[in-house]
């Protein structure tokens, strides 16, 4: 038995600017045959748990679910493994990024509410289309939360050519946590001891899973750890440069890295 982890925006779900309008349910349906054949498949994603419904509806089983950056996991058998970190963290970049009047917006997952720090700033301020999604942000007053509690990860969403260098300023924080890139113009920000590699390594101990049958598929440079615990990994072939360097094979989809597993 092998095990196929796959990242989900531009990966499983395709980036909106390819040729085949049909990738997303091909991929899909080569998952379905992945999985016919005896194999497991797991979900390693940036987004949250709030989204693990929607990939059941997509997929019709209940896949291995690595969220938050491997901050959430949700084992097929239901169990739910959650680490998480202070809102004070959450509390001093919102006001970080007003001091220093960057171009950036705040954001975190907190009691079922997309939580922001602003509507004035990128990207929604700079958006050319309005994403329905905006509709379910709630802008909120610092002073309301409690620095005490508990949240999974934080987003910023940031311009691209001003990701790295905010990046490098929150790496000057040294805050107890792991700092990590995904979209051009996000920085992830999750628990010191969660990533999409170590939640993978923990599900190969849950399971019996060797090294050797780990296959991961990605597009981004958080997918690079678990790249680096796999036997063998693929990278979509529109990723940058450090992304590709740290695979084993390029391809175009998820549906040909699985057609290339099944065809050994």
């Amino acid at each position: 038995m092998k095990v196929l982890i796959s990242d989900l925006d531009g990966t499983l779900y395709p980036k909106k600017s390819i040729d085949n309008e049909k990738q997303f349910n091909n991929n899909i349906v080569a998952v379905k045959k992945w999985i016919k054949q005896g194999n497991k498949f797991a979900v390693a994603t940036a987004r949250g748990s709030h989204h693990y419904e929607v990939i059941i509806e997509q997929l019709g089983f209940k896949p291995n679910f690595i969220g938050s950056n491997g901050a959430e996991v949700i084992y097929e058998s239901g169990e739910v493994i959650i680490k998480q970190i202070p809102m004070q963290i959450f509390i001093d970049l919102c006001e970080y990024i007003k001091k220093e009047k960057i171009n950036a917006s705040v954001a975190t997952g907190f009691n079922d509410e997309w939580i922001w720090s602003s509507k004035d700033c990128y990207p929604i301020k700079d958006a050319k289309t309005y994403l329905p999604t905006w509709d379910y942000i709630k802008v909120v007053e610092l002073e309301e939360l409690n620095p005490l509690d508990k949240i999974e990860r934080i987003q910023i969403f940031v311009p691209s050519n001003e990701r790295d260098e905010l990046r490098k300023r929150i790496d000057l924080m040294k805050y107890d946590v792991t700092v990590t890139t995904s979209d051009k113009d996000m920085i992830n920000i999750g628990p010191k001891n969660s990533s999409k590699a170590i939640s993978i390594l923990e599900m190969c101990e849950k399971y019996g899973i060797e090294k050797k049958n780990l296959i991961a598929i990605g597009d981004s440079e958080n997918d690079i750890p678990m790249f680096e615990v796999s036997e063998i990994s693929y990278c979509i072939d529109h990723a940058d440069k450090i992304v590709k360097d740290a695979a084993t094979r390029i391809v175009k989809s998820v549906e040909e890295a699985i057609e290339i597993e099944l065809s050994k």
